[in-house]
């Protein structure tokens, strides 16, 4: 007489078994990637307070006269490193040189530092040398070309952010008892190192969760466009994106004493416009149809609050100003604070420190999955060995 066979009753639900599935071999599949993410994003998240002490350029002493015009900076940089131009004049304060890059040579791009007070060049830096520039790079497109790495680092992230999702789903005890809270939310130093590997993956990545998918969604404004339109769209009650540019009249010739640049700056000065305690970027025109742009930022240490004002290239008409951050619609708002909120400067050192044991976190759970993964797999073929009565 032949046996009926018996199909395996599960314990879970489906829900919990199609989220283990996803966990495991999306965890899989984008691990490299969110490993060298998640190291990269850390080193960056103290970038400006290690460059601060690692590169004394950086720092000028306060003197009790006023800042150079922009043309006399420029000129002193030019003059020094024998460049054709520059892209931008970044005043940083009154205890910090002014640093003036140069983007019109892509296979040579240069970062200089003047001091202020005396047009003294500083320091010359090519970006591809630079070390925060190579881990950016990594960060944003793993040192490949962009139209490939970008787009991997996108896609891995939002996989990122499923698999940190289908995680918490496996985590969530199936019922809530004094054992399971113990298992949940403590790690056992005390273990052995199966049982703590499982802890740190578990637990740790249970405290990390929140802050790792503030990280991975404002990563991905970054690295798709159509999520950015979607946060836009969703904040500001429907409506869309745009982007528009100031543009210069071509046609406009307008002839000067001084160059443009230390007009405007001159302008700014008369204004009374704090130029010591915020930071101020004079842009330069890109092209014939490009135009001045200038802008504050009150809270040098963050981005959302900068703003700017877009000047004609030729006459100095004032275009255009942006709105300041409390006049902006929810949408905008989102897309100002994204980037504070990706490196964690939101609210100071606090957050970034926060942000960064978010990124070394994140960086583990892959290797620590793999190591579940691989422990699963050793038991498995014990257990077939052994009921195949194989020693």
């Amino acid at each position: 007489m032949r046996l009926k066979k018996t199909s395996k009753k599960h314990s879970r639900s489906l829900f919990y078994r199609i989220s283990a599935w996803l966990h495991l071999w999306l965890g899989l599949a984008t691990g490299i990637v969110v490993i060298i993410v998640s190291i990269t994003g850390a080193i960056l998240t103290f970038e400006e307070e290690l460059r601060m002490m690692l590169q004394p350029y950086q720092k000028v002493q306060v003197e009790s006269k006023e800042f150079l015009p922009p043309s006399k900076l420029a000129e002193a940089v030019k003059k020094k490193y024998h460049i054709e131009g520059v892209s931008a004049v970044i005043y940083r304060g009154k205890d910090r040189s002014v640093v003036i890059p140069w983007y019109g040579d892509r296979k040579n791009m240069l970062v200089n530092y003047v001091n202020p007070y005396t047009g003294e060049a500083l320091y010359s830096q090519r970006l591809d040398d630079d070390f925060y520039r190579i881990m950016i790079v990594g960060h944003y497109q793993l040192w490949m070309p962009r139209n490939i790495g970008k787009p991997i680092v996108a896609y891995s992230t939002l996989i990122f952010v499923i698999t940190l999702l289908s995680g918490l789903v496996l985590w969530w005890p199936k019922r809530w008892t004094k054992s399971t809270r113990k298992q949940s939310f403590f790690v056992r130093t005390n273990a052995s190192f199966k049982r703590l590997n499982y802890d740190l993956h578990n637990v740790v990545g249970f405290y990390a969760l929140a802050i790792a998918l503030i990280l991975g969604l404002t990563g991905m404004v970054y690295g798709m466009q159509w999520f950015s339109d979607a946060v836009f769209w969703s904040a500001s009650g429907g409506k869309k994106q745009e982007f528009n540019r100031a543009v210069s009249d071509s046609t406009v010739v307008a002839r000067y004493d001084l160059p443009d640049e230390d007009l405007i700056f001159n302008q700014i000065r008369q204004s009374k416009t704090d130029m010591y305690s915020q930071n101020i970027t004079f842009g330069y025109p890109y092209g014939k149809a490009g135009a001045w742009s200038v802008a504050f930022n009150p809270k040098p240490n963050t981005r959302y609050q900068e703003r700017s004002d877009y000047y004609e290239q030729h006459s100095l008409k004032l275009l255009k100003s942006d709105l300041s951050f409390a006049k902006l619609n929810g949408g905008e708002q989102m897309i100002k604070l994204n980037y504070d909120l990706h490196v964690g400067s939101i609210w100071g050192i606090g957050t970034k420190i926060i942000a960064f044991l978010a990124c070394i976190i994140s960086a583990s759970l892959p290797i620590t999955g793999f190591i579940i993964w691989l422990g699963k797999g050793k038991k498995k073929k014990k257990q077939r060995y052994s009921a195949s009565g194989v020693k």
